[in-house]
């Protein structure tokens, strides 16, 4: 059986449109998903410690109550990986940055663990228009697949949503967000 696709809210506000946007493509997509809220870890902050440039895969940080390596275990294993994110001052939240940092101890692995697999977000911004609202945030994404070893996807960008319940009450953006996980299913013969 395949591993299930991987989902994760990056939102620090439960109940929030990241959560109803992982539930939204978990439902789209009708295959094995996991779920995942990343505030909910408990990831520590990477501290450039160095450790990793010396192990590389491993960091001083993995310790039990410490969530980081469980997420990205959880990434290599699945086929493809979405990740849901508001836009806080053009950038992911703190919670979700700390785990991205952490992705830093595979930067110096020759056989990236995340080769052959794929991520992409979804993104979600309260401004309604911005050509640069989501740049801080895909590029941040992209380093941390590439070390990963993983392929970056384009996003779904999403634009007007703020408050609990946007999301909920925009038809159209729950229609993106199911055209986005049918595509991407497509795409990865899910």
């Amino acid at each position: 059986m395949t591993a299930p696709v991987f989902l994760a809210s990056c939102s620090p506000r439960r109940g929030g449109n990241s959560d109803a946007a992982v539930a939204l493509l978990k439902q789209s997509l009708s295959v094995p998903c996991r779920t995942w809220r990343i505030a909910d870890e408990g990831v520590h902050p990477c501290i450039s410690c160095g450790y990793c440039d010396a192990h590389p895969g491993q960091c001083t940080l993995d310790a039990p109550g410490d969530g980081a390596r469980k997420l990205f275990d959880a990434m290599f294993a699945a086929p493809i990986s979405v990740i849901v994110s508001p836009v806080y001052f053009y950038h992911v939240p703190a919670q979700a940055k700390a785990w991205i940092d952490r992705a830093q101890c595979f930067w110096t692995c020759g056989e990236k663990p995340g080769r052959g697999k794929a991520v992409t977000a979804v993104l979600f911004g309260a401004r309604l228009r911005g050509d640069k609202l989501f740049e801080g945030a895909e590029r941040t994404f992209r380093y941390m697949a590439l070390a990963l070893g993983l392929t970056w996807e384009d996003p779904l960008r999403i634009y007007g949503l703020d408050r609990p319940g946007d999301l909920a009450s925009s038809g159209e953006a729950c229609t993106r967000i199911a055209e986005f996980a049918g595509n991407l299913a497509g795409r990865h013969g899910l």
